[in-house]
């Protein structure tokens, strides 16, 4: 293996377990957010969903968790891409941040708001816990992917 292939390979490696970490934190987050800041709004909701028995299954918590670990990934792969692009690193992370958080929470909760599943002041709530969230977080992927530079 040359020494870029050996490289890459390591950049990603790096992305690979900088995203699951980040991954684990916004799960962590979200689930904080969602049962300490929003809990009131999701108990108001719960009493109207209708009971399925795959919410009981591994399966359903393996999928409910799924999308933050990919999401953590996609930040630390657009970081990792973006930084060859961009000089500062804060502005990078940013950019990084502010994209997946916009596609994720609006592919995700204004989509499920649209649908009738939940309201909308929730879909919105939790869209602002997904920015309060994913963007700090995209600044700690920053700072362990790329290091710290603010010029």
């Amino acid at each position: 293996m040359n020494k870029v292939a050996a490289t890459q390979a390591q950049t990603s490696g790096r992305v690979v377990l900088i995203g699951l970490l980040i991954g684990f934190l916004l799960n962590l987050t979200g689930w904080l957010g969602n049962n300490f800041i929003l809990g009131s709004l999701w108990d108001e909701i719960g009493s109207s969903l209708t009971y399925v028995p795959w919410r009981d299954t591994l399966w359903s918590e393996f999928f409910s968790l799924l999308p933050d670990f990919l999401y953590g990934i996609a930040i630390a792969w657009l970081l990792a891409k973006l930084a060859s692009c961009n000089d500062s690193i804060p502005i990078t992370a940013l950019q990084t941040g502010f994209f997946v958080s916009l596609v994720g929470g609006v592919t995700t909760y204004f989509a499920i708001a649209n649908s009738g599943f939940i309201p909308w002041n929730l879909a919105l709530a939790s869209f602002v816990l997904v920015f309060a969230t994913k963007l700090p977080l995209s600044f700690l992927a920053a700072y362990l992917l790329l290091g710290y530079r603010s010029s």
